[in-house]
């Protein structure tokens, strides 16, 4: 991964398809159909393909369509499942983010509930920045053409290392206004990705290049309602950007359509979709302490809503098929999806703090990924069958002296990404995290903190079928392969108290 604008990239990656579009996108209308199940859609689910002895040779207009929605599935490999980004705070980071929702000792917690404010004194600030390290290459696998176009094997190479490096920022303050009221902004990137896949690999067909990016600017103010009880509000302002590209087989193309000279495989070229949006949501928090050293939290981040529309550009289209893919708008939806949090902070003694934490993420809004055409072709849908996920986490702290804590945690990551959908964008499967930190107070006022985290996961397999005219896949091929993914993560983080 590249460096991503102010906040923006994250999680690096793994798999994780996203409701996008087409270059140049603004605001416009959300897309109707969400949930509706497109005809012919496509057999993921390993069986022999259906159509490959079918005659029929599809349309150019629909051929077009089809493979304008099959570049749109987005995914990568990241420090979380989906395309959520938690790698926000290098105190949460040191602890797997156990215990970040009851957190109250760093201005960084507002990402996670903004009542963490209400025991910050005065003037407080903290940066943050995380290198992402991923790592994604698919170990074994082949793909083949629809017999309608002969059912050749796909030439190329395995693709190496998709996962791309990538450095996310984050800034947060708080002000203290009142004894009991605290105002807080934070600048983060909850959301994104970032993968790359060779040109000569075999899965080019069904990914390219896939990058999505979100900024998000949130004010919060924070009550301190009764000596134990603390609550929290936020507005979220949202910007998301998306750009993806896949190869496309104008040759396979041309030969559907027995169009003289066109050999599938011989006249690769590209398309490219990209598009933005602003968007708003919110989020509230609370925290309560039961008893001296007891602290719980809870915290929920709205979903957002974004409608992505723009423009498809398609490379080295040969004259033949230049009417079938010309410049054509589109609109998409993209959600970045709720998120509810509980987190305990257990003070065990003056130098042990257990530290526990569930996330769960609404992932399964993400049903399907439509796609209205601005040139009056049928909306075009995938199917994706996401489901809701959740994040256990469990750490601890020692505090070692005055100036030095130590901390180190444990997570589970579950993916939402079923395996009949998973694609070749970045698999995702559940992770595993570990994860080691530590705070030194520099000078007065003055903390800095680090942490490393390393995840992993299982094998992960894609099974992508094409059977036949009028599926997703057409043209993209039949896929078969394993993945095997893991991501380091260091983070550094200043912290300054006025």
């Amino acid at each position: 991964m590249g460096v991503l604008p102010s906040l923006a990239f994250s999680n690096i990656l793994y798999r994780h398809s996203v409701p996008v579009a087409s270059p140049g996108c603004r605001v416009a209308r959300p897309i109707a159909g969400r949930g509706a199940r497109a005809k012919g859609e496509t057999n993921r689910v390993g069986r022999a393909p259906s159509g490959m002895t079918s005659t029929r040779s599809p349309g150019l207009a629909s051929i077009a369509a089809g493979l304008l929605l099959g570049s749109l599935p987005l995914a990568g490999p990241a420090g979380a499942t989906g395309f959520e980004v938690r790698e926000q705070s290098a105190i949460g980071q040191g602890a797997a983010q156990a215990g970040v929702a009851a957190r109250d000792d760093d201005p960084s917690m507002l990402f996670f509930n903004p009542a963490s404010m209400a025991s910050l004194p005065g003037v407080q600030s903290a940066v943050v920045g995380s290198g992402i390290f991923p790592h994604a290459a698919m170990t074994e696998g082949m793909a083949s053409r629809n017999a309608l176009v002969g059912g050749s094997r796909v030439t190329g190479s395995l693709g190496g290392d998709i996962g791309v490096d990538a450095f996310l920022p984050a800034v947060y303050n708080t002000v203290q206004l009142a004894t009991d009221w605290h105002l807080g902004l934070g600048v983060t990137s909850p959301w994104g990705l970032i993968s790359k896949s060779p040109e000569d690999g075999i899965a080019r067909y069904h990914a390219l290049t896939s990058t999505l990016r979100t900024v998000n600017i949130t004010p919060a103010l924070s009550w301190q309602a009764t000596p134990s009880l603390a609550l929290g509000a936020g507005l979220q302002v949202q910007y998301a950007t998306a750009r993806l590209s896949s190869a496309m087989d104008f040759g396979a193309i041309g030969a559907a359509q027995r169009i003289p000279g066109f050999v599938p495989g011989a006249r690769d070229g590209r398309s490219t979709l990209s598009g933005d949006d602003t968007a708003l949501g919110w989020q509230v928090g609370a925290q309560w302490q039961p008893l001296p050293g007891t602290r719980l939290g809870l915290a929920f981040r709205s979903a957002v809503f974004h409608t992505l529309g723009g423009d498809a550009l398609f490379e080295g289209v040969p004259s033949a098929l230049a009417p079938a893919f010309a410049k054509t708008g589109g609109k998409a939806k993209l959600t970045t999806p709720e998120t509810a949090t509980l987190g305990l902070r257990q003070r065990l003694d003056d130098r042990w703090t257990l530290l526990g934490g569930l996330e769960w993420t609404n992932w399964s809004r993400f049903r399907d990924l439509t796609i209205s055409f601005a040139n009056g072709r049928p909306p075009s849908v995938t199917e994706e069958r996401w489901r809701d996920s959740v994040f256990v986490s469990l750490g601890g702290e020692y505090r070692w002296s005055e100036a030095l804590t130590l901390r180190a945690g444990f997570a589970y990551d579950q993916t939402p990404v079923p395996e009949a959908t998973r694609t070749p964008r970045i698999p995702d499967n559940d992770r595993y995290w570990l994860s080691v930190g530590a705070s030194y107070e520099v000078w007065r006022n003055v903390t800095l903190s680090a942490a490393y985290t390393h995840i992993f996961a299982p094998g992960a397999t894609v099974n992508l079928q094409d059977p036949g005219p009028g599926n997703t896949n057409l043209f993209r091929t039949n896929l078969v392969g394993t993945y095997q993914v893991s991501v380091d993560i260091v983070t550094a983080q200043l912290r300054f108290a006025f």
